[in-house]
């Protein structure tokens, strides 16, 4: 990106950060710490990723620190659709293993969101939107971090369930790490697409019952 991009950037990031009352989760006891991010169809090291997560209050409370030395953005907004050609960072959270139900949260470097609903195989309904979801985002010395935060009594409704401190639901963390301008590293190649834990698929996708695990609240 030239100086002009990353000024620019800088500012929306700024913009994007004070506009939204969320609190970047710390490392502590109490949070959930997952640092174990890779590139799944790529044998290439992927950049560093950290989600930590922990329940507070009657919210559950989440925080992506993303390394990013080319973060791309889209200049201009065009609906939630737009978060697709993005950077990104993406929470699934499943009510059943075989995907019958789950639910996708995707938040672009500005904190912007494309949350939609979903049913196995690859069914979306993007007329959802998380009842009461709040994100924010900045710029970092070495990329971008995202916070948000989701009443727990929407992930109640999502899981079917009521959930506590101390209870795992199934869910799937993933980034989206687009580079350089030519289409085929924005999102064709295998090198675009890092996850918590490595789905079965020979192909990059993350709409599967195995880029899905067992995540614990706290």
């Amino acid at each position: 990106m030239n100086s002009i991009r990353n000024v620019a950037l800088a500012a929306a990031l700024a913009v994007a950060f004070a506009a939204c009352s969320t609190h970047p989760v710390g490392a502590g006891n109490e949070a959930v710490v997952i640092r174990t991010f890779s590139f799944p169809w790529s044998a290439s090291p992927a950049p560093r990723t950290e989600f930590r997560a922990a329940i507070v209050g009657d919210r559950w409370h989440f925080t992506f620190d993303a390394e990013d030395h080319d973060i791309v953005v889209a200049p201009r907004w065009r609906g939630e659709s737009t978060v697709d050609a993005e950077d990104r960072v993406e929470i699934f959270l499943a009510r059943d293993a075989a995907l019958e139900h789950y639910f996708c949260i995707e938040i672009d470097p500005l904190g912007r969101v494309h949350d939609y609903a979903a049913s196995h195989y690859r069914k979306f309904d993007s007329t959802w939107n998380c009842p009461g979801l709040m994100t924010s985002a900045r710029r970092t010395a070495n990329g971008y971090q995202v916070e948000g935060n989701v009443p727990l009594a929407s992930l109640e409704v999502m899981l079917g369930q009521p959930v506590h401190s101390g209870d795992t639901v199934l869910a799937g963390l993933f980034r989206a790490e687009f580079y350089g301008h030519e289409e085929r590293t924005q999102g064709a190649a295998d090198d675009n697409w890092i996850s918590w834990v490595k789905p079965e698929p020979k192909k990059p996708d993350f709409h599967v019952p195995s880029a899905f695990a067992e995540l614990r609240l706290r």
